[in-house]
């Protein structure tokens, strides 16, 4: 840490943040959101019953949201990657990116990560039902 303050000063402990925060942001929005809809249209029940939820719910519902969020991200990622580019704005990374590689390259690299961010939310969200429920009857009894 010393010698990354020397050489390149505070900065550069935040130089990725906005990269981290225009890919993470838009990323976290929709998935949080699309697992809330699926898990409620799975289980068929109004929004604020709980009860009788299933971890295959949360599976699929967590999959289906990882992926979905994965495929409106992914973009974003590309922008935000690791190719130098003559600007740091968005709008010539985007331009360059299609004069290059058409709407193709925008989407590079989106199997990849649907095939790590799907698996990885239908493992995430039943571990988080199942602990929630868990601390909630340990909590009530």
């Amino acid at each position: 840490m010393r010698r990354v303050v020397t050489e390149e000063g505070i900065g550069a402990f935040y130089a990725s943040y906005r990269t981290t925060a225009i890919m993470n942001a838009p990323f976290t929005a929709v998935h949080f959101a699309t697992y809330e809809a699926a898990k409620r249209e799975l289980m068929d029940m109004p929004p604020n019953t709980v009860n009788n939820e299933r971890l295959i719910v949360h599976a699929t519902a967590g999959a289906g949201a990882g992926a979905l969020a994965t495929a409106v991200t992914t973009p974003l990622d590309r922008v935000c990657g690791c190719d130098k580019f003559s600007s740091g704005s968005i709008r010539n990374v985007i331009e360059t990116i299609m004069k290059k590689d058409g709407y193709r390259g925008l989407m590079r690299g989106g199997i990849p990560r649907t095939l790590f961010h799907a698996p990885a939310a239908a493992i995430c969200w039943p571990t988080y039902e199942t602990s929630k429920s868990f601390f909630q009857r340990v909590n009530i009894g």
